[in-house]
Order: C-alpha cells, then structure tokens, then sequence
C-alpha cells in the first residue's frame, strides 16, 4: 500500500512540474497576448443580477457571501496553488493559464497566500420562485471587475496586481421589491418539503397581495401559474353565483343524476340523502351541483366565472402576462347541458392556476372585491431610489352579504365536511377537490388534488391555496399542508 501510495505521489509531482513549466515559459517568454489595442485587460471577479427585495427589503438574492481568487499567470502564484485546490483542480487551472490570461475561481475558505489574491463576493441560491422572477428581472446589473496594465504588445505588466473597478447597468432596474414575505415563504416551503409536484400561493385576503409562492420540484415549470383542472373546489364560484341569485335549492342525492345521455355521479356513487346548499358543498355533492348549475343558467354562471378571473389573463409583473386557464365559452355552455352540467362541479373543458384561484378566494372570502394580483411593488436604482408601482384597482363582484354566507359555508366544510383535517385553533375555513385530469400514466388517470383555504373564517386574513398533481386527494394530500402553514405564520 505504500509503495503504491508513493507512485501516485510521484506521478502527480511530475504532472505539476511540467504544467509548471509550461506556464512558467509561456509567462516569461513573452510569446502570449491578453488583448490588442489597448493598455489593460478586464477580469470580470463577480457579476451579479438584478437584486429581489422582499416587501420588507430582505435581500432573496445576492446575499451570500462567497469567495473568489484571482491567479495571474506567473510562478509565484503556481506555487500557491496547492493551498486552495485540489490536484485536478490545479490541472485544470495551469491549463487555462498556460494560454497567459489571469483566471478567476470560487474557493471555499480563506488561506494564507501572498500571491493569489482572495476576495470576497456576493452570491445566492436560487429558487423556484426566484428563477421565475428573473424571467423578467434576470439582467446582469453590476460588475466588480479588476483591470490588469499590458504593455506595447499586450503582455501583463510585470508586479501589476491589478485594479478593482465597479460597473453599474444603468439601463436596467438594479433592484425589484416583491410583495412576497420572506418569513412566509420559508414556513410554505418547510410545510411543503414533502409534496412531490405541486404548488402553494399564500395571498393577503383582502389587498390580493401574493405573500408566497411555492413549486416543486424545482425545474422549469413554475407551478403556480401553470393551468390545471379544478374540480370540487370551483363548487365556491357556483355556491357564490347561487347566493347572488338568491337560490337555495333542496335536492335529494341518490348517488348519481342523468342529464341528457350522460350520467353523473358523486364520489364511490354515494347517496348524499337530503342536502341544502350548505350541506351539499360540506359533502362535494356533484349531483347537487349538476342540478344547480342547471338551475342558475350558463348566462349567470358564466358572469360570476367570468369576473372572478377565469378564463383570463394576469399581467403578474410589468410586460410578463400569465393566462389564468381556461373557461368553457358562453355559446359552448348554452348549446351542451353536458357542459353546463360539468362546469357545476368544477370539469370539463375548466383549468385554472393555483394563482389565479387564490386570487378568486380573495374576492369569494374577504370583501367580494376583485383585485388582479402583481409581484412588484417597486423598482430601485443604482443610488437606491424606489420608483414605486400602481397597484391594480379593485372591482366589486360579489355582495359582502354573499361573502359572508359563503365564509360560514367554508367553515362548515371543515367542521362537517371533507376539509377536517385543514382544522387550526378551530378558525379554519375552506373547500377540497380530488379534480380528475383526463391524463393517464399506466392505465391510472392522474388526479390533481386542491385545498382552497381561509384562515381565519371569521375575518380572513390569509387565503392559501395547496394543489398537488397525481395526488390521491385533497383532503390527505392538502389540507396537512394547509394546517401547518397556518400554525406557523399567525
């Protein structure tokens, strides 16, 4: 084992000295050229993007201290190598040197070099959330470079260590402030580190402010604003347009209801027995729905649809529009009962994103305002001026007696209905879905699962909406997620 130990050792010795030698000919040679033209060459140290403030100015990016060091092409700095890297490492570093250019590589810890130059930079991780921000936000903002002297022919002046410089992208806004709480979003994240694909928007109940975002996993899909079928929790839209209509059918569920050809049914076929409308959302009662949707008409549903956001367009920064999903079209409903049917408890040809939802729930839970929700508050410069942003204008869609009615019914939902394991400090309010998606994955059909919450019921101050794909359902997927979350931000 020694033996062998030692002929390792050996042959990376003789790897080192002859890259050595290499870059020590090359450095003393003269026979390299870092630029023409001009009287110094440009290492770029750090490049950092826009900075992303949350709404209380807490840095989500370029808040990590990190460091860099600076190896210029000579052979005091070749012989420091080994104080920082490892032997592939060095390889690699001696290669890229051997072309006479100063290299810039990210180190981990501090040592004692008097040649290779360590500094400190900023960095960051970066997040789902924060990915789908620099899609509008992402320019590069500022450099910290270091200008080295060349001479007449474009070689490193000899014992030039270089001089640091700073750039500012005037053209671009160095900064962006969100309406996201930080502290929110790490208890949403915390919350849902076990769901396998899904989405999380934590919004302020009354100003539609988006407080949090969540997507997992974390690729380039960003599920918050990614359309999905909606299924039972769309049963809020057509309990609200029953009680503006001033409708309160009684139904009795006998498990399934024939409309046309087409049979539809409850869940497992349950009969429900007797229900009002209260009763009927408590229990998810798709035949009630049916029935109900019937009654209220496509023109009716449609419009409270319709001015709930379905269907349309979020400009969620400036000069970035997500679509909200999809709205089966006013002519498509008057001309198929089987449509119309289908709209009542949340199928068919209906998608929505999380975030768009959540929207909805704002206006359906707090004051019947609707307000389209944006992510930017403000822009700030380079001198860290704020040029702060309108916020969208709220729109009255439903009566505050409406959504008064509808809280209570929410609440019953979790203290007699499918949403008890959403249950917090006995405040907690809501609507399930287990929305089937017409995608199978080895003859099973994918289901996405949704808890539309409130919290708390009474007064709300948090609308929270968890929506998980090829979920089993929303009750066991969401409504654990949703509690916790709630425990741990009021």
């Amino acid at each position: 084992m020694g033996k062998r130990i030692i002929s390792v050792a050996l042959v990376i010795s003789i790897l080192f000295a002859a890259a050595l030698g290499r870059v020590g000919y090359v450095a003393l040679s003269g026979n390299y050229t870092v630029s023409s033209g001009y009287n110094s060459y440009t290492l770029t140290i750090t490049s950092q993007k826009q900075t992303i403030y949350d709404r209380n100015m807490k840095k989500l990016n370029n808040n990590k201290d990190s460091l860099v060091a600076v190896i210029r092409p000579n052979e005091n700095c070749l012989s420091e190598l080994k104080l920082l890297f490892s032997q592939n490492e060095i390889e690699d570093i001696v290669e890229e040197l051997s072309q006479g250019y100063p290299v810039v590589r990210p180190i981990e810890n501090y040592a004692a070099c008097k040649y290779i130059k360590i500094y400190e930079v900023k960095d960051s991780d970066s997040s789902a959330l924060l990915k789908f921000i620099q899609k509008q936000y992402g320019e590069t903002a500022y450099e910290e470079n270091i200008n080295f002297g060349i001479d007449a022919v474009g070689r490193l002046l000899e014992g030039d260590e270089g001089e640091i410089t700073e750039e500012y992208n005037n053209e671009v806004a160095q900064g962006v402030i969100l309406t996201i709480n930080d502290e929110i979003q790490k208890e949403v994240e915390k919350a849902a580190k076990y769901m396998r694909k899904g989405a999380v928007v934590v919004m302020d109940a009354e100003t539609a402010e988006v407080l949090a975002m969540y997507s997992t996993p974390d690729d380039n899909m960003f599920r918050p604003v990614m359309p999905y079928t909606v299924g039972s929790v769309f049963k809020l839209v057509v309990c609200a347009c029953a009680l503006e209509n001033n409708i309160n059918m009684d139904f009795t569920c006998t498990g399934s209801v024939k409309v046309g050809d087409t049979e539809f049914s409850c869940q497992h076929n349950k009969a429900h027995g007797r229900e009002d409308i209260k009763a009927a959302l408590a229990n998810s009662c798709n035949c009630y729905f049916v029935e109900l949707a019937l009654k209220l008409g496509a023109e009716n549903l449609y419009s409270t649809a319709q001015s709930l956001g379905f269907g349309g367009n979020t400009e969620i920064m400036p000069g970035y529009t997500v679509s909200d999903g999809n709205l089966p079209s006013i002519s498509a409903l008057q001309e198929s009962k089987g449509q119309l049917s289908l709209l009542g408890f949340g199928q068919g040809l209906l998608t929505s994103t999380p975030l768009q939802f959540c929207t909805a729930l704002c206006a359906l839970s707090s004051k019947g305002l609707y307000t389209e929700p944006k992510l930017i508050t403000a822009t700030v410069d380079s001198a860290g001026n704020r040029n702060k942003l309108p916020y969208n204008p709220s729109n009255r869609v439903l009566s505050e007696n409406t959504v008064n009615t509808l809280r209570n019914y929410m609440r019953y939902v979790v203290t007699n209905g499918t949403g008890a394991a959403a249950d917090y400090n006995n405040l907690s309010g809501g609507k399930t879905s287990t929305a089937q998606s017409g995608i199978y994955n080895n003859g099973r059909e994918v289901l996405n699962t949704w808890f539309a919450g409130i919290y708390p019921y009474d007064n709300p101050k948090y609308c929270i909406v968890v929506m998980t794909e090829d979920g089993k359902s929303g009750s066991s997927d969401c409504c654990p997620i949703f509690r916790t979350i709630v425990e741990n931000i009021t």
